[in-house]
Formats: structure tokens, sequence, C-alpha cells
């Protein structure tokens, strides 16, 4: 294990294009905030909310920066997605860095419009979308990055290929250990087809931090909860040492847990589904790896 350096001499200082999902709430605002006070251009890619809006402003008051930009999509939707990238791609021809940071965590099941199981939509979908779908636009970076932020609990999750949707037994905790273990095999998977173009492609446990990926539980057990979690903006330091640090320059296909470089530790008989669950997410959404 390597302890990540946060010496700010290590921080590459010229302005990137940085997109980052959910970044109006917790870990992803916080490393909005760290990266625009360093003067990158932020593409803030939220839904839809009066609270999207409200965080931008209060980014660029507080950063001075004016290159905090709002795009509103839903995340668990393809048909968004692809209207948001459709904008995004023609404004910025050239995107540094890929920020996977949205997530949800269902207590109950649902569907997105097209039927698909909805922590997988938004865990796993959403970002496997983005990263195909930017691919031109990160090829014209100079060594661009894509980090996905996932959890230590993909280590509890499994890859079932015959009921990829839980629509046998649903359990909330189980759909989102699964769609983390989805989001690390898309890592390996894409770390492995980019490095062709010299983008690297990176997974991330921020930590277990106070954000409100857990919205749908009780008011009271979130308070009782996040008072024993860690503040989101050590989420949000750790990501932003990934996205513009020198000590990521040219290293793909590792997972970093909190500060520490690491393997991904996956067992061989999960692994070696990468390549049907990448073709599973082309049939979902008609989008070529």
């Amino acid at each position: 294990m390597i302890a990540i350096n946060h010496n700010p001499g290590r921080i590459n200082i010229t302005m990137k294009t940085i997109i980052i999902t959910g970044s109006n709430s917790g870990i992803g605002k916080e490393a909005a905030l760290i990266l625009a006070k360093q003067g990158h251009r932020i593409l803030m890619l939220c839904r839809d909310s009066k609270k999207s809006r409200l965080v931008q402003k209060e980014l660029i008051k507080q950063t001075d920066n004016q290159n905090v930009l709002l795009f509103t999509a839903d995340l668990a939707d393809p048909v968004s997605i692809i209207l948001v990238l459709d904008k995004i791609k023609s404004q910025f021809p050239v995107i540094d860095v890929l920020i996977n940071n949205a997530g949800v965590y269902k207590v109950n099941r649902e569907e997105n419009s097209m039927g698909v199981e909805m922590t997988l939509a938004v865990n796993f979908l959403a970002p496997y979308m983005l990263s195909k779908m930017l691919l031109p636009n990160l090829r014209a970076s100079n060594n661009a990055r894509i980090i996905n932020v996932v959890s230590e609990l993909y280590k509890s999750g499994s890859i079932d290929l015959q009921d990829l949707m839980m629509q046998k037994k649903y359990k909330a905790g189980n759909a989102y250990a699964n769609s983390k273990l989805a989001s690390i095999l898309l890592t390996a998977g894409l770390a492995k087809k980019y490095e062709k173009y010299e983008i690297s492609v990176n997974a991330l446990h921020p930590g277990v931090l106070a954000t409100d990926s857990f919205r749908e539980y009780p008011k009271f057990f979130i308070k009782i909860l996040n008072s024993f979690l860690e503040k989101p903006q050590y989420g949000g330091e750790r990501i932003a040492t990934m996205a513009v640090s020198d000590e990521f320059e040219n290293v793909s296909g590792i997972y970093c847990y909190k500060d520490e470089k690491r393997d991904m530790s996956i067992p061989e008989e999960e692994y070696n589904k990468t390549e049907q669950l990448l073709q599973v997410a082309e049939k979902l959404t008609d989008v070529k790896v």
C-alpha cells in the first residue's frame, strides 16, 4: 500500500475542464469547491433543481471562478444523459477529467423508464455511458483521467447476470454492493481498453462520509449515523487529488482506499464477468465500448 502525497506542490495548476456528477452536495460539491479554487473549469452534472442552481452560485461566489457551469440531467435516464452530453461535447471539445461521483442507495426497489433497476442505472450504467460517449473529448486531452467513486462494500457484491435487476430478491444493501462491484469491473475493463488512448481509469473509495447517499432513511437515523462519519470535505480532497495531482500521471487500473493506492481485490469468478457485463450495458444503453 502506498500513501498518497498531499503536498500542494504536486498539483498540476494548468487549467483543466472537469466534469463532476452529483456535485450539488456532499463530496462532489467539496471536490468542485477545491478544484474551482485551483482555477479549473468545473462542469457540474446534476439533477435539475433549485438546489443545483443555488450551489452553482455558491461555488462561484466562494471561489471567484466564473467557470463553474451547471448542466442538468437525470442520471437514471439514458435519454437524459444523451441529451446533456450532446450539449457538453459541442461546447467543450476537450475534457480532461471525468469524475463519476453521483450515486444512490435505494431502500425499496425501483426501475427507471427503461425497466432498469435504479441503483444499477445510476451507479453503473451512467458512468458507463459517460465514459464511452465522452471518449472523443477525453482523447483530445493530454492524458485524461476517469475517476469512478466506489465503496469498499464492492467486496461483498456479486454479479448475477441472470438476475442483474434483482427482480427475484431485492435487498438495498446487496443492490448497492453489486452496483459498486459493477463499477469496479467497469474501471478494470476500461483501464485496459483506454490504455491505447493514454486515458487513465481509476476507482476511489473516498471514506465513509456524512453525505446524503442514505437520504431515503429516516432523518433521525441519518443524524445519528453522520455523527460517527468523516466530514465530506475529506472525500472531496481525495477526489481532487486524484483528479489533478501529478502522482496520478499515467497511473491506471488502481483502486484507492482513502489515501492509499491498492490493487483491485476482485475474485476471479467476478472478474471473468467483466466483458459480459459490458455487453449487457451496451444492450441496455445502446452505447458500445
